[in-house]
């Protein structure tokens, strides 16, 4: 038996029983219940037979088995132990096994916590896992290279990062996790029983957002420490595959609050828990169809798959549609209270506005393959198209998450309501129009996101005890503007959003204090809001007021920047050397430390990698970005090639041949060779003809003599020299002392410094663990529901009984 099969034939036979429980759980559900341990035994040996695919895929890699393309495409045996771990989800193969592996594992959530839904969405699961085996099938982890070699290609050098060893499966798991909830979903349509998919999906619903966020945010943190453009998101399409998703199923989180305290938004929140699964399918698609290959760095390409992702989009679209449509008008709902002064207003706005950006990104996201289908030029919308619409709505938002911590559910009317909002709006607008526009040259679209945010909170402040809630972030979103305008920023539009975020930060700090001790389970979406706010406030901060210096560092030198002494003292190996690093020493404020920014050129992608050294500090990152070494020149001769050009300062030499000549008598002289050049600089260009002489002296010893010429350089005169004949190159050294010296290798490096940007880290933690409590809060409630349940049920079997 060779060595593929085990692996090949685990995947068939979990085809096999994939099959056999997928039928079986839906003749259960129809109501056959004969067949409940076939499924039960169909989907145990499935979920074996996907462990064991993983299992021996596990072995390949570490026994080092270059027969198999996909070990020898992302292993080789320098790999340490945890990049052997990751290389199994280097490529498209081993991230469909991961993500099938994980749907077996979270099929059991539904069978042991799915209630009265699980044998109908266990049903739907299996058609989802069939189409991963499906393509596991086509596109085989276990396939064979036409001859073994001897050591692998290795993993691509910019995944050998502690964080892309966990950033992959997290992001899987939020993947996987988001069929948990639309199956319970399309369950609860099926059998028209509305009364627990609540609380049966809740905690899933949490924890896809929780995973989703988590690989967002360690996406966007390997990037900013690995790729070295400083940045930390570029809305690159695969980017917002993940993103989308993520803002869709904070909206569901935020419409399922609504349905749980009132019973409305229930049709609503039933297709927004398909549609986070419809998206991931659809960035699946995006993602490795190839159809982005040309607008994505991250993009994989097309395997020649594309038929079966089309064919699992169409049908998880078909089962929504099929399932949902004639049960549309069936779904027993209660009004949206619109109310507001009530949270349930407020809720529903944040999670509305939630959903318009989650569609608008994936408008934009989707204009490659819009652009294609029309016939027009595929193109990609760029990062000012994102960030045109994202500042006014994360505005907006921001002043929703300031008041949402003080709203209550209780409701209140606003005596002469219409008057006192002509009122509020009137004043919004003098100020945002009159002063900001016509006085200090705001433009129009800050002056009408200004009367919105002063509008929505002025009107809240008719009600007392908002009014005294609302004091101190008020203060704070007052003072940030007052303090800006008054030290001269003038960027309007930033200044907003910066103030409005603070708002939202305050607002919701001053509100976590009274959950603190007792009360944490119920902080979760405060301490969200609050890590909002603050990522908010770091990523405007480091966006728009980041400065940068580029500095030319000779080898054994030191230059400044940002108050930092910065000295490079070569590389530790060749620039071929894999994770070659540079030897830099930082000297500041009496301190000083080494750094080991990387560059090198990589055999693997053809390109040259740069890793940047990051400076942290409390209020600031300096951020050291590496771009290239220049090569010493350990001559005073420049050297080049016939037909080519090299740079002198700003001067441009160009070598365009040779000529010959007599000097002198034709008796009595020598031979004249003489380099052509062509000098090109500040707009004008000049010719120049160095030439070396070559005679005899009365003894018939050669000599040779120098028949230099002139350059006019900067209002001086140079003299250039021909120094050197390589007629076997075809080249040419030329000497122009007091211009060409001798010169040490040198480091062109990029610092830049980015204030705050620690709040972006801060608060993307602050998110993920607001996240977790909710998860937690609503997995207790789920349990506590069952154990309630299940005592209400023996309750009643035991009069039966007696």
């Amino acid at each position: 038996m060779t060595a593929q099969i085990p692996g090949q034939l685990a995947i068939l036979f979990a085809l096999a029983c994939n099959v056999v429980a997928g039928l079986a759980f839906f003749m259960v559900a129809r109501g056959q219940r004969s067949y409940e341990r076939l499924a039960s035994l169909g989907y145990h040996l499935f979920a074996i037979f996907t462990g064991v695919a993983v299992v021996w895929l596990y072995y390949l890699f570490f026994s080092h088995n270059y027969a198999f393309k996909y070990v020898y495409e992302y292993c080789d045996r320098s790999q340490p132990l945890e990049y052997i771990i990751s290389g199994f989800w280097g490529g498209q193969e081993g991230t469909y096994l991961l993500w099938l592996f994980m749907n077996a594992l979270f099929g059991y959530i539904i069978i042991t916590r799915g209630g009265q839904y699980k044998y109908w969405a266990m049903t739907i699961f299996s058609v989802i896992n069939l189409f991963f085996l499906f393509i596991l099938v086509k596109l085989s982890p276990f396939a064979l290279l036409p001859v073994a070699q001897p050591d692998g290609l290795g993993l691509n050098p910019l995944l050998r990062d502690p964080w892309m060893v966990i950033h992959p499966p997290i992001v899987f798991v939020g993947y996987a996790m988001s069929a948990v909830p639309f199956v319970i979903a399309m369950a609860a349509l099926i059998i028209n029983d509305y009364s627990g998919w609540l609380k049966r999906a809740f905690p899933w619903v949490a924890i896809t957002a929780l995973a989703l966020a988590g690989g967002n945010i360690l996406g966007g943190f390997w990037a900013y420490k690995t790729l070295g453009w400083g940045g930390f998101w570029a809305w690159d399409p695969v980017e917002n595959s993940s993103f989308i998703p993520w803002v869709i199923s904070l909206a569901l989180l935020h419409g399922m609050i609504i349905e749980r305290r009132s019973g409305a938004l229930r049709k609503t929140n039933l297709l927004l828990a398909s549609f986070v699964f419809l998206l991931v399918v659809y960035g699946t698609f995006l993602t490795r169809s190839g159809v982005l290959a040309d607008f994505s760095v991250h993009s994989f390409t097309d395997l020649g798959i594309n038929n079966l992702l089309i064919a699992f989009m169409v049908v998880s679209v078909l089962i929504t549609l099929v399932i949902f449509l004639p049960r549309m008008r069936k779904v027993p709902s209660t009004p949206l209270n619109y109310s507001y002064f009530g949270r349930e207003f407020s809720t529903f706005t944040g999670m509305a506005m939630l959903v318009l950006f989650g569609l608008v990104v994936l408008f934009w996201t989707s204009l490659p393959l819009l652009t294609n289908l029309v016939g027009a030029e595929p193109r990609a919308a760029n990062p000012e198209t994102y960030n045109g619409f994202a500042l006014p709505l994360a505005t907006i938002m921001a002043f929703l998450l300031t008041i949402a911590p003080f709203v209550q559910f209780s409701e209140f009317k606003l005596q002469n309501w219409s008057r006192k909002l002509l009122l509020v709006a009137g004043a919004a607008a003098v100020i945002g129009f009159g002063l900001f526009v016509a006085v200090l040259k705001a433009d129009l679209l800050f002056a009408v996101i200004f009367t919105i945010v002063v509008t929505g909170v002025g009107l809240y402040l008719f009600k007392k005890e908002l009014l005294k809630s609302l004091i101190p972030s008020l203060a704070v979103f007052a003072v940030t503007l007052g303090v800006s305008i008054a030290l001269g920023v003038t960027d309007y539009l930033y200044l907003l959003f910066f103030a409005t975020a603070l708002m939202a930060a305050t607002s919701n700090a001053i509100h976590l204090a009274s959950f603190v001790p007792d009360r944490w389970k119920l902080m979760g979406g405060q301490l969200t809001h609050f890590g909002f706010g603050l990522m908010l406030v770091g990523i405007l901060a480091s966006a728009a007021f980041t400065s940068n210096q580029k500095i030319v560092i000779p080898k054994g030198e030191s230059r400044d920047a940002y108050e930092r002494s910065i000295t490079y003292n070569g590389m530790e190996n060749e620039i071929t050397h894999p994770n070659n690093e540079l030897k830099l020493l930082i000297a500041h404020n009496g301190d000083t430390k080494e750094a080991r920014p990387q560059l090198y050129f990589s055999e693997r992608m053809q390109g040259t990698m740069r890793r940047p050294y990051v400076d942290r500090t409390l209020t600031a990152d300096y951020y050291m970005a590496p771009e290239t070494i220049e090569e010493g020149n350990d001559q005073e001769a420049l050297v080049i090639g016939k037909g080519e050009s090299r740079r002198v300062g700003d001067m441009v030499i160009t070598f365009k041949g040779y000529s010959m000549g007599q000097h002198g008598a034709e008796t009595t002289g020598g031979m004249m060779v003489a380099a052509e050049l062509e000098i090109a600089h500040d707009g004008t260009t000049s010719t120049a003809s160095p030439a070396v002489e070559h005679s005899q002296d009365a003894a018939g010893e050669t000599i040779r003599t120098q028949r230099p010429d002139s350059i006019l350089f900067h209002g001086s005169t140079y003299p250039i020299h021909l120094d050197r004949i390589m007629a076997d190159q075809g080249a040419v050294a030329i000497a122009i002392p007091g211009l060409i010296e001798r010169s040490p290798e040198q480091l062109v490096l990029d610092v830049s410094k980015k204030p705050l940007i620690n709040f972006v880290w801060i608060g993307a933690i602050l998110i993920m663990l607001g996240s977790l409590i909710t998860f937690l809060r609503r997995r207790d409630e789920m349990y506590s529901r069952q154990v309630a349940e299940q005592a209400q049920t023996e309750t009643a079997v035991q009069p039966t009984r007696s």
